[in-house]
C-alpha cells in the first residue's frame, strides 16, 4: 500500500461489513444506523467538529475498489463514520432522521471552514490489505506499534502543555513528586489509577493526615518533609500494590478509615503545621533546601501564611545539608543518644556555600551509617552470620541490606543501590570513598555528591532502626 488519491464523497459507499454494527443490507439501512440511538449522537458530534475544524490532519481514511457498481467505484475501509458525517454534511437529505437533518442542514449553512467535497484517501486493493493497518489503529497497542492511547496522567501532561488543567491535576502532581523524590518507582506510578488518588485527595481528613492542603488544581505541604514524604509513600505503595483498591476507597468512610489504618500501622506522629510550600516547585527545583526556615518564595503573604494559590518563585542553588532535624525519618530508641546526636548535628550543619563543612558531614555520615548497620546486626544476631570485630563497613552493609530485602523491609530497587554501594570502589557515591576524605587530596566531597549518597542510602540507613 502506498497510493494516495483524492476522491468525491459522492463517489464512496459506506462499508456495509463495518466491525461496529455488523453487516447491512444497502446503504440506505447503514444511513438508519448512523442517526438512530447512542452513535445518531456521536456522528452529529463528529460533524459538528468537521464544521467548525474541518478534517484532522492526523487521521487519514481508506478505501478499496468497489465490485458492486461503477456509479460509486470506491468502498470505505477505515472512517466509516467520518465518511457518513461528510454525505450528511454535503447533502443533509441522505439523512433519514427529519429531526437530525435540520441540524445538519444548519451545520453546513453555518460551517467555520468550507465542508470538504473531495478528501484524500489511502487505497488498498482490497480488504485483506488495509486488515493490517485497521486491526493497529483499532486493536490496541500490540506492544506498541499499535495507536497508544492516552491515560489520565498522559492527557493532564498535555492539558499542562496548553496552560490547563484536568480534574485529575493535583492527583498527578503528587504523584510527580512521589517519583522524582524516588518515594515509588516508576512500576508503581503505572499502578496507581489517578482518579482514585484524586478522590483521596479531595477528602479532607485524608488531606489533613498526609500534610497537605489543595487549591486550584495545586498541592500544598503543610507538614515538614519528612512526615509528608513518609506519609505520601506509605499511602501510595499501598494504592499500588492492591492493597487500597478502587472498590476499597469508593466511598468516603471507606479513605478516611484507610488513612486512619495506615497512620496507626505506620506510627505516624503528630505535625506541627507550617507554612503552605508548592510541591510542584519542589519537584522542579529538585535541590530545594529541606531545611526548617523555608521560605515560600514570592508567594503573597499574609499573616505569616502563604496564601493558597498565589503563584511560588522557585529558589535557586542547591540544598545547603542533607536534611531537617525532622526530615530524616529515623525512629530511635530513646537511649540512642548518640545518633541522636548525629541526627542533630547533620541537620544543622551545611555542605555547601561559604560556610559549608562537606569533610565533616561526610564524617558524620559514615558514623551514622556504622551505627545503623552495627544496630541491625545486632538486633539480627540470630538471623545473620556473626561478622569479625574488623569486617569492612561495606562488608556489614551488604550483609544487613540482603538480610532487609529478603524480610520484605527493603525494595529490590534499594537493594541494588546499596549493594552498588558496597561493590564500586573509587567512586564518589561509594562507602569506601567516604573513609577517604580525610586523608586523600584526590577526594573531596561535594554538597552534590553528599546529597546524593544520603537520598540513595536513606532508605536502608532508616531500615537499620
Amino acid at each position: 500500500m502506498g497510493l494516495r488519491k483524492t476522491i468525491s464523497i459522492n463517489s464512496i459507499l459506506l462499508d456495509s461489513e463495518n466491525a461496529r454494527h455488523g453487516e447491512k443490507q444497502s446503504q440506505r439501512e447503514i444511513y438508519r444506523w448512523m442517526t438512530s440511538g447512542a452513535v445518531a449522537q456521536k456522528v452529529i458530534k463528529l460533524a459538528t467538529d468537521i464544521a467548525a475544524k474541518g478534517l484532522s490532519p492526523f487521521d487519514s481514511m481508506g478505501v478499496m475498489p468497489s465490485r458492486e457498481t461503477d456509479k460509486e467505484p470506491w468502498i470505505v475501509v477505515e472512517g466509516n463514520r467520518r465518511v457518513a458525517a461528510l454525505k450528511f454534511l454535503n447533502n443533509p437529505k441522505l439523512c433519514p432522521d427529519l429531526k437530525l437533518r435540520k441540524q445538519y442542514e444548519q451545520l453546513k449553512k453555518k460551517a467555520s471552514v468550507q465542508i470538504p467535497l473531495r478528501v484524500e484517501f489511502a487505497v488498498f486493493k482490497d480488504f485483506s490489505e488495509g486488515a493490517y493497518w485497521i486491526q493497529l489503529r483499532h486493536g490496541g497497542e500490540h506492544g506498541g506499534v499499535g495507536v497508544s492511547s492516552w491515560g489520565t496522567k498522559e492527557y493532564d501532561s498535555f492539558l499542562a502543555r496548553l496552560g490547563r488543567r484536568s480534574t485529575n491535576r493535583p492527583a498527578v502532581n503528587l504523584l510527580s513528586y512521589a517519583l522524582s523524590k524516588g518515594l515509588i518507582t516508576p512500576a508503581q506510578y503505572d499502578q496507581i489509577p489517578t482518579t482514585t488518588l484524586f478522590r483521596m485527595l479531595s477528602t479532607p481528613s485524608v488531606r489533613k493526615e498526609l500534610g497537605c492542603h489543595v487549591s486550584k488544581g495545586e498541592v500544598y505541604r503543610i507538614a515538614d518533609v519528612g512526615y509528608f514524604d513518609r506519609a505520601v509513600a506509605t499511602m501510595l505503595i499501598a494504592m499500588a500494590s492492591g492493597e487500597a483498591s478502587v472498590t476499597k476507597l469508593k466511598s468516603r468512610p471507606q479513605r478516611e478509615n484507610f488513612i486512619r489504618v495506615m497512620k496507626v500501622a505506620g506510627e505516624w506522629e503528630d505535625y506541627d503545621e507550617q507554612s503552605p510550600q508548592l510541591i510542584s516547585n519542589e519537584i522542579s527545583e529538585k535541590t530545594s533546601s529541606d531545611s526548617d526556615d523555608d521560605i515560600f518564595g514570592d508567594a503573597e503573604v499574609s499573616g505569616g501564611q502563604a496564601k493558597l494559590g498565589s503563584s511560588a518563585k522557585p529558589r535557586s542553588g542547591t540544598r545547603d545539608r542533607l536534611f531537617a532535624l525532622k526530615g530524616h525519618g529515623l525512629d530511635l530508641p530513646p537511649d540512642q543518644t548518640k545518633v541522636q546526636d548525629i541526627l542533630r548535628e547533620l541537620a544543622t550543619l551545611k555542605h555547601s556555600g561559604a560556610k559549608g563543612t562537606p569533610i565533616s558531614v561526610s564524617f558524620l555520615l559514615r558514623a551514622l551509617l556504622e551505627l545503623s548497620s552495627n544496630n541491625y546486626l545486632e538486633n539480627n544476631q540470630g538471623a545473620i552470620r556473626r561478622l569479625e570485630t574488623n569486617t569492612p563497613l561495606r562488608e556489614k552493609v551488604k550483609c544487613s541490606a540482603r538480610h532487609m530485602h529478603a524480610n520484605g523491609r527493603l525494595s529490590q530497587d534499594s537493594l541494588d543501590i546499596v549493594t552498588r554501594h558496597c561493590a564500586e570502589d573509587g567512586g564518589m557515591l561509594t562507602i569506601s570513598t567516604l573513609q577517604k576524605y580525610l586523608h586523600s587530596t584526590a577526594h573531596f566531597p561535594s554538597g552534590e555528591t553528599l546529597n546524593s549518597m544520603w537520598s540513595e542510602l536513606k532508605d536502608y540507613i532508616i531500615g537499620c532502626w
